[in-house]
């Protein structure tokens, strides 16, 4: 061989090479390896001349070499397959190979040698499983997502940063009169009217993390002016305002309610005793002096239990000064307001309303009495709420997920630098979890992670955090740690809690846990990524000296 091309072949090229001679159709002798095989499998040039059965040791791994170099001799062309390897310096972690057999024929078309090239493809195979993971989380979350938004009662517009519509569901279409391909891309502001209020603040308010209500009326496709209720809601991931939601409620007929109580006396009585949301009159000492029947069904009172009080007694502690400012400053400027507060319902129960008040003057410009329209508003309360769960919980756990995860952790390593309270990570997984979703099923499997990750909850400190990064691996965030005993404490409360019965609908299992435990020290720069992989390293060797056990990392 050219010495050149020998010394490519030898040093040059990061693949793994080698070159086997074909022995009577049915045997493969060793006849060149390169620098990077041997580096990597730790093989030397005295396996030159012998068989593959007698370097390769274990008889299944044997058969099936030698089964893929006979498909090779007899078809005479290329053939690739995947396996797996150990290499030298990573024996903790399984690697991945894309093997190319190539096989190449003397002057009587016989195949009398074969070239091996094999490629590590285990970044490639831990990217794909990742994608594969987010994917499947992406498509629960958005299954969810897209019952809370496509079956609200209010109309939502997701809107860009700019202010630009990117869709809507179902009910912006009935309050605008427009369906969703004839708004996308155009500024939500062609709809409104009579333009009071700066609309561009709004959304500047918005991304800055200011969230209102304003009162704007809109022009429909018919021509028909909408009396709105607008509130722009920002939409974060991982911190980041990567859009909005604008939430319109149609309170035209509100609105002419409160026009008509302006009118007659008698027209607000028709009106208030077949509305099902709270109207309210109070005077100018903040006096009720009226409520509508629709506080015995709302809040389970009889209307004459408000008559006289203050108007906020009923209203949460916490909220009572805010909605005073609120009405006070209504008063004086003559304008409507909307506020959000908790009040409570006969069951003691504290309900999330909405109000949007008005302040009527009689004709000398005195205050006759403060319109106050309001409604429960705990159902999209709860929407919000979940929304937000979705993002930083695990779906089958409901631990924190990855996102979670991070966060707790920034705020760990900032205490831990500042005043030196401690810092703990821990990884562990299931044992051969493999096998039990092999035997019994999925479902079971699920069942088993679940409990697996309850049990982890039932074991830590109050303000520890345990994670699922991802299948069955779980990871312990410990904050203010005091010393490696105590998180070591922590992990024998947790191998013994794994160690009670395991009963998952019907089937009695044994589950036993693996675990790494590292350290922060301020001898070494500390980022998560180290300290996971610290733990991991631990974790292997927990699992290597035989499993259902805690092992140190120790530098």
């Amino acid at each position: 061989m050219n010495n050149f091309f020998k010394e490519v072949l030898m040093d040059g090229i990061t693949d793994m090479i080698f070159v086997l001679e074909v022995v009577n159709n049915d045997d493969f002798q060793f006849q060149f390896i390169n620098k990077a095989a041997k580096e990597r499998v730790g093989l030397t040039k005295d396996i030159i001349g012998l068989s593959l059965k007698e370097v390769e040791k274990r008889l299944d791994k044997a058969e099936f070499l030698y089964e893929q170099f006979r498909k090779v001799v007899i078809s005479q062309t290329s053939f690739t397959y995947e396996d797996t390897y150990e290499i030298i310096e990573e024996r903790q972690k399984k690697h991945y190979f894309e093997t190319v057999l190539t096989p190449l024929l003397n002057k009587q078309g016989l195949v009398d040698r074969i070239v091996t090239v094999v490629r590590d493809i285990t970044k490639e195979k831990e990217t794909l499983s990742s994608v594969k993971e987010m994917a499947s989380n992406a498509i629960e979350n958005n299954e969810r997502f897209h019952s809370l938004f496509f079956h609200n009662t209010d109309g939502i517009f997701i809107l860009n940063n700019m202010g630009y519509i990117t869709d809507g569901n179902e009910a912006s279409e009935k309050i605008t009169g427009y369906k969703i391909e004839e708004v996308v891309g155009k500024s939500f502001n062609m709809l409104v009217q009579l333009q009071d209020i700066e609309l561009n603040r709004i959304i500047d308010d918005a991304i800055k993390g200011t969230t209102k209500s304003y009162n704007i009326i809109i022009k429909n496709k018919s021509g028909d002016y909408v009396n709105i209720l607008y509130k722009i809601v920002p939409l974060i991931v991982e911190g980041v305002v990567i859009g909005l939601y604008g939430i319109l409620k149609d309170v035209t007929d509100l609105m002419k309610n409160i026009e008509k109580l302006e009118e007659s006396e008698n027209r607000f009585r028709i009106i208030a005793e077949n509305a099902n949301d709270l109207i309210t009159l109070v005077n100018k000492d903040g006096k009720i002096i009226y409520v509508s029947p629709s506080y015995q069904n709302v809040l389970g009172y009889q209307s004459n239990e408000f008559l006289g009080k203050d108007f906020v007694h009923n209203i949460h502690p916490t909220d009572q000064e805010r909605i005073k400012d609120v009405a006070k400053k209504s008063i004086q400027s003559g304008e409507a307001f909307t506020i959000e507060f908790k009040q409570k319902n006969a069951n003691e129960e504290m309900l999330w309303c909405e109000s949007i008040g008005k302040p009527v003057f009689n004709h000398k410009n005195e205050l006759q009495h403060l319109v106050i329209l309001t409604r429960d508003i705990t159902l999209r309360k709860e929407y919000e709420s979940k929304l937000k769960h979705f993002a930083y919980h695990d779906a089958l756990t409901e631990l924190p997920n990855r996102l979670l995860f991070n966060k707790r952790f920034a705020s760990a390593k900032k205490q831990f630098l500042n005043k030196n309270n401690g810092l703990a990570i821990v990884i562990l997984d299931i044992d051969h979890f493999k096998v039990i979703n092999d035997t019994y099923g999925h479902d079971i499997g699920d069942a088993v992670i679940k409990e697996f990750g309850a049990r982890i909850q039932q074991s830590i400190r109050s303000h520890d955090t345990v994670a699922r990064m991802g299948g069955d691996e779980f990871v312990i965030l410990l904050p203010n740690i005091q010393n490696i005993e105590n998180a070591v404490e922590i992990a024998k409360r947790i191998k013994h809690k794994m160690q009670q019965p395991w009963k998952i609908k019907g089937q009695k299992l044994t589950v036993t846990t693996s675990m790494g435990i590292a350290m922060a020290t301020f001898s070494q720069k500390i980022t998560k990524s180290d300290l996971i992989k610290n733990a991991d390293i631990a974790l292997y060797e927990a699992k290597n000296s035989g499993r259902d056990n805690y092992k140190l990392y120790i530098k």
